[in-house]
């Protein structure tokens, strides 16, 4: 997400500087990459991943389920959230 934010951005930078119809042709593209059936995929599994992720979060909040100890890696404790994937 952080990337395509990024990409906008760059986007409207360059777009300014060229006049606008880079910039006509960037919305374009993008509009035609979220119309595909793959982003759309893309996107279900992404909420599929976030909600999952969520709720065993709300597990080890509750008390339900305690998180493997891996150390002060954050990688490592994100990766015991969502799995070896």
């Amino acid at each position: 997400m952080k990337n395509v934010l990024l990409a906008l951005m760059v986007g409207y930078v360059i777009g300014a500087k060229t006049g606008g119809k880079e910039l006509d042709d960037l919305g374009r593209s993008l509009n035609a990459l979220m119309g595909t059936e793959e982003f759309a995929d893309v996107v279900t599994s992404a909420r599929s991943q976030v909600g999952s992720s969520l709720r065993e979060l709300a597990a080890m909040v509750d008390g339900e389920r305690r998180m493997a100890d891996v150390g002060g890696d954050l990688v490592a404790k994100v990766r015991s959230l969502v799995g070896p994937d």
